[in-house]
């Protein structure tokens, strides 16, 4: 047994070594490539749906796509805790602590389980009337209902996920949540048409049987994840005493998810009526909006890794008290987001008519798509500044100043300035393309600044009454 706590306890230390004292850049693309590598495989889930859904007709293609701002709702609560998650575990791992970041990951896992059954509960109850309050068309209502209430009977298999994603993520180890999430995607894949279509003896279940693989896919990474947490993983292992939630984490959890989650939600509430704008204008603008945006996506994928390396970078320095490497971390994730967006701005911007016809061939579509791409191009790398300042917020644990800036961005300079550009001024779809672009390029340069300023280097754990802490 000493031997094999000692194996786990240098899994941990080796780790934190290279976060802590390595080359930033070396160590910042060694921890975001398997995640961009994740982020794309985990787009396939809605893509593999509706590839399969598309072919039972346009009411069982619908049902998702009418369900997912919702589901996204649900989601975004158990997101931005889990990121509260990263915050602290990283900040005690960077601070030596092991028993503290064995305590911190347990009571995550608590946190989120307990959140989700409630979850799960009040979706499963409430789905169908909020359904029908959003005007769901009737020929796609009883599909739809069926296909949120399975996806929200699996909410806790996925928030148990989210803790091992987050837990796995904060101590440095990228790789095995991607090879779980890859293999989940992979599930999936072979699922999606067996449940739907009735193969291999199954019932045929349609839209339902949709929602069951999802669910039974994500539950690799719950079950395989859960696993190795109790088991023993890279030097974490959560112990049976570890589930209780302690008043000092909760005060934590509280103070740093809960702006995190209201940001978020907020969000998902936010491009629901973005989207609700854009239909005003038609369907080719629609067509346009969807078009561009996917493009734009692609594009923004290959940041998502280093914007969770510099989370957990930033959280582990700033536990180890390294604030001016915390700064350093910073600065250069800043510079590699905003290089890697102006290269793929520049690509999509000379070939942007040729990459939306690959999606779509109506000219209409190809030339309102091209004036979007045209409008917003220069405003990504902006986008990319603030993209990174979600980044520093979750790993130094200061979520408040972020919220309030991701609230503004989308809900007055987006949606406000749309309203006013695009209805009150009469500029049309143009308006809703400027105001999604003076968004990006003032949230940019706002977040730049508070990156500067600084405030937040500053330790938010805090050693709780009893002295039992074991260090690395």
């Amino acid at each position: 047994m000493p031997n094999q706590t000692l194996a786990r306890r240098i899994g941990a230390e080796e780790l934190r070594e290279r976060i802590v004292n390595g080359s930033i850049i070396n160590t910042m693309f060694w921890l975001a490539w398997p995640i961009i590598v994740a982020n794309l495989v985990n787009m396939s889930y809605n893509l593999i749906d509706a590839f399969w859904l598309g072919k039972l007709g346009k009411e069982a293609f619908g049902a998702p796509t009418v369900c997912w701002p919702l589901i996204m709702l649900f989601y975004s609560v158990g997101m931005g805790y889990a990121m509260a998650g990263i915050a602290l575990t990283s900040q005690y791992l960077g601070a030596g602590d092991i028993e503290l970041t064995e305590r911190s990951a347990g009571q995550l896992v608590s946190f989120l389980l307990s959140g989700a059954l409630a979850l799960s509960l009040l979706g499963f109850i409430f789905v169908p009337r909020v359904l029908l309050f959003m005007g769901v068309p009737q020929d796609i209502y009883p599909l739809a209902v069926s296909y949120a209430r399975i996806i929200f009977l699996g909410i806790p298999l996925v928030f148990l996920g989210f803790a091992f994603n987050t837990i796995a993520n904060a101590i440095g180890d990228t790789r095995t949540p991607t090879l779980l999430n890859v293999s989940s995607a992979f599930a999936n894949i072979i699922l999606d048409p067996i449940m739907i279509f009735g193969f291999f003896g199954f019932p045929k279940m349609g839209v339902a049987g949709a929602a069951l693989a999802t669910v039974i896919s994500r539950s690799i990474v719950s079950i395989i994840g859960g696993y190795l947490l109790f088991k023993g993983f890279r030097g974490i292992r959560i112990r049976l005493k570890y589930l209780r939630i302690e008043g000092w984490w909760l005060r934590k959890i509280f103070s740093i998810g809960t702006p995190l989650s209201v940001q978020r939600s907020f969000n998902a509430l936010g491009f629901t009526v973005m989207m609700s704008i854009v239909s005003r204008f038609g369907s080719v603008i629609v067509a346009a909006y969807g078009v561009a945006i996917r493009i734009i996506n692609v594009v923004e994928a290959f940041t998502w890794g280093l914007n969770r390396a510099t989370a957990i970078m930033v959280g582990q320095n700033i536990g180890a008290e390294k604030y001016g490497r915390a700064k350093s971390i910073a600065k250069t994730s800043i510079m590699l987001t905003v290089g890697t967006l102006t290269l793929g701005t520049l690509l999509i911007f000379f070939f942007r008519e040729p990459l939306i016809s690959v999606f779509i061939s109506d000219s209409k579509v190809i030339i309102e798509g091209s004036k979007l791409i045209q409008i917003i191009s220069v405003s990504i790398p902006f986008f990319g500044m603030f993209f990174i300042t979600g980044a520093v917020a979750n790993g130094s644990g200061h979520t408040k100043f972020f919220a309030i800036l991701s609230i503004i961005r989308l809900w007055i300079l987006r949606i406000g300035l749309s309203i006013l550009l695009a209805l009150t001024m009469g500029l049309g779809s143009i308006g809703v393309w400027l105001a999604m672009s003076i968004s990006n390029v003032g949230s940019g340069l706002v977040a730049l600044a508070w990156i500067s300023k600084g405030t937040w280097l500053k330790k938010v754990i805090e050693i709780p009454v009893k002295p039992y802490s074991r260090m690395l």
